[in-house]
């Protein structure tokens, strides 16, 4: 028992060891880039797409045509009515004021003949595909032993991006997506009157301007994932210990703290 202590308590101390070395060599990155330069680039168009599959609900089916479209048309919260040079821009101000934070200055450094380096860097972003989609997400709760489950349509915004990251070391493809969907809430509770279960949905629809508003995160979130992602690239080229691909150093320049994360982070395209 002794003994298993004693190599619980080794393997804990190289451990911290190894995540104390990992970090200096983060705060070593974070130094030497304060006055990194980044060519930043994005698409001129989105690539959209829209999914849905709604029907038209009993009560309609015996109005007119054109009702029947109208309302289809209506289910349609966000794709076809994004102004694609507002969202692109956007993304492009909310990036360049968060590299900004991390120390570092967009402009256009490059030429012809210019590489990236050590202190130039280059965030290309050749893909952006938006697509809406409703699904069905389940809700379920416990009543007095018995489990009761409600079928609610969610509609689903995806936006995947595709960025091309250099430096001096590094020149890599990598993905990430994330979802912007309704907020949605099921509570069930009983009608003591109609001796019933009834479920009650409260539902934040989703709309184009929150999709813009949405845009802002995705900026802010960009920013620091391609920032992230060459720190963790330095940290693998520096480091004695074997290169943890699933744990990724994240790094938070307002309280200036590195935390570990195990997705979220840019996923590298191999």
């Amino acid at each position: 028992m002794k003994r298993n202590i004693l190599l619980l308590v080794l393997g804990a101390i190289l451990l911290l060891l190894s995540c104390s070395e990992q970090q200096s060599v983060a705060r070593r990155f974070v130094k030497n880039n304060r006055k990194t330069v980044v060519a930043l680039y994005l698409p001129e168009k989105l690539i959209k797409s829209n999914l849905r599959n709604d029907s038209v609900p009993d009560e309609l089916k015996d109005k007119p045509l054109q009702t029947q479209i109208d309302y289809l048309i209506k289910q349609t919260k966000v794709v076809d009515k994004i102004n694609d040079d507002k969202f692109l821009d956007i993304i492009y101000l909310t990036m360049n004021e968060t590299l900004k934070d991390y120390g570092l200055t967009v402009e256009y450094w490059e030429n012809e003949d210019s590489q990236p380096d050590s202190t130039h860097w280059v965030i290309d972003i050749p893909r952006i595909e938006v697509t809406e989609a409703c699904e069905n997400q389940r809700f379920c709760d416990w009543i007095y032993e018995k489990r009761y489950c409600l079928d609610v349509p969610v509609d689903i915004v995806n936006v995947a991006t595709w960025f091309n990251i250099a430096n001096d070391t590094t020149f890599t493809m990598t993905f990430t997506e994330q979802f912007f969907f309704n907020d949605i809430d099921v509570a069930f509770d009983i009608d003591y009157q109609k001796n019933k279960v009834i479920s009650k949905i409260s539902c934040d629809t989703i709309s184009i301007d929150g999709f813009y508003s949405f845009a802002t995160i995705l900026g802010k979130l960009y920013a620091g994932y391609c920032y992230d992602f060459l720190m963790n690239k330095y940290i693998d080229n520096h480091n004695v210990e074997p290169i943890d691909t699933i744990n990724r150093y994240r790094y938070d320049p307002y309280e200036r703290y590195f935390y570990k994360t195990k997705r979220d982070y840019l996923i590298e395209i191999k």
